[in-house]
């Protein structure tokens, strides 16, 4: 009978050590897939964060050539003015060209024609002024008027000439200033081509941006339900499992003397009779303190006498809190694995040296944590 008895303790208890390692197995590979999915959002953000940066200066790039374009559009816009303009004044050129080249053949033929009367009468074109003249004088002065009207028309002909060559000389000038105009027209609308090209390669870029965005943003939005989901997973595991004794690990990994137990004790600062709420556990001053086991951060942060403090949520109404420490290694709301680091040894509030006080609580109350606690 006592056999079986034995038997059936020893097959209840390897069923809850079974059961015990199945919750910490699944809640540790929750934590570690969550952890995972923390991370992912992280590098995800960050590329987030990456692509919006690429949106803005892509933009600032296509504001900038759009810029280019219209005060390239401006240039254009000037130089069509410009050639319009010494294109008319060519045409005013060769018009007065024109003109001068009919003024000059006329008075040629005018020129021609009176040689020709002259050479035709010869001597008596000079008889008839020596005939008609009354005097020595009026010969002399009708003979002086001849030769100041032959003159005056060598003169006006000569006249004639240079300013049409002034003219044939603007026009040259005009026509090699259309040719430049022209030229640097060409030059500007071939830069507004590429401007424009170079534009629609940022804009296409921009899109691409835009959808790779949306993408990540995507995913992430998924992430973020699939770290809800784990997070729900766990925190059902972790209420919806009966918690058992001696699943803790040791919080101070390599130092084990307990200065001061549980239960009442003489206060070492107070020196009264007061109780002792959980552990003091000597170590060196910045050694590590390792979460007992997997759970939630709940507290993170400065409690009174407890100094720098973290108190972990595990689940099944188990909560162990951190006291004294001088540096904390999570926040609130982390997600913390069974032997993670979560803080150093530290003295820290109402403290006589540095080590860790540790506490257990289950649903609220103090209690041992020795007998939660596995092997040292």
């Amino acid at each position: 009978m006592k056999r079986k008895h034995g038997m059936a303790l020893l097959i209840i208890l390897t069923m809850a050590t079974t059961s015990l390692f199945s919750f910490a197995d699944t809640a540790k590979q929750i934590t570690d897939d969550l952890n995972a999915k923390k991370a992912e959002q992280k590098k995800l953000t960050n590329e987030i964060n990456k692509v919006k940066k690429q949106e803005t200066q892509v933009l600032a790039k296509i504001q900038s050539l759009e810029g280019e374009i219209d005060r390239s559009e401006g240039e254009i816009e000037t130089l069509k003015n410009k050639i319009s303009n010494t294109e008319n004044r060519i045409s005013t050129a060769i018009h007065n060209i024109e003109v001068a080249e009919q003024n000059i053949g006329h008075k040629q033929d005018v020129m021609g024609e009176r040689v020709n009367i002259m050479y035709r009468n010869g001597n008596i074109g000079y008889a008839e002024v020596l005939l008609n003249s009354k005097s020595l004088t009026d010969l002399l002065t009708n003979l002086d008027m001849v030769k100041k009207i032959v003159n005056h028309d060598v003169e006006l002909l000569k006249e004639m000439e240079a300013q049409k060559a002034i003219i044939e000389e603007e026009k040259m000038t005009l026509e090699n200033q259309k040719k430049q105009l022209v030229s640097l027209k060409a030059s500007v609308e071939e830069k507004q081509e590429k401007l424009v090209v170079s534009r629609g390669e940022q804009e296409k870029y921009r899109k691409d941006l835009a959808q790779n965005k949306v993408e990540l943003e995507k995913m992430l939005d998924q992430n973020k339900k699939d770290a809800d989901n784990l997070t729900n997973k766990l925190r059902s595991l972790q209420s919806s499992s009966a918690y058992v004794g001696g699943v803790l690990q040791w919080p101070t990994p390599g130092y084990t003397n307990i200065t001061s137990p549980f239960g009442n004790r003489i206060h070492p600062i107070l020196k009264t009779k007061k109780f002792h709420t959980g552990i003091d556990i000597g170590a060196p001053n910045g050694k590590n303190v390792i979460a007992a086991g997997a759970g939630k951060v709940i507290t993170a942060g400065t409690l009174g006498s407890y100094g720098k403090a973290v108190i972990i949520d595990h689940g099944g109404g188990i909560m162990t809190l951190y006291a004294h420490n001088s540096k904390l290694l999570v926040s609130n709301g982390d997600t913390v694995t069974s032997g993670q680091v979560i803080a150093l040894i530290g003295s820290t509030g109402a403290s006589t040296g540095p080590h860790l006080h540790f506490e257990v609580r289950k649903n609220g109350q103090y209690v041992d944590p020795i007998p939660y606690l596995k092997g040292k």
